[in-house]
């Protein structure tokens, strides 16, 4: 069996996300901590299969057109 490189390190990237985040959150009185993550999961959640919906939907209109 041929052995696979890594090409995606999570923890890496975990740690990254996790320092960036404190860095923006430096500061913020509890209110606005709980703010930020309510927005930014909201659209991080929420933007790529929005984006994904969208272009579905135009795919299938153009069939249709047809």
């Amino acid at each position: 069996m041929k052995a696979r490189t890594k090409k995606f390190d999570a923890v890496t990237e975990s740690r990254k996300w996790k320092e960036a985040v404190a860095k923006e959150t430096e500061g913020m009185t509890p209110e606005q901590i709980m703010a930020y993550f309510d927005r930014a999961a909201v659209r991080r959640r929420f933007e790529a299969p929005l984006r994904q919906a969208e272009q579905a939907e135009k795919a299938t209109s153009k069939k249709r057109k047809k």
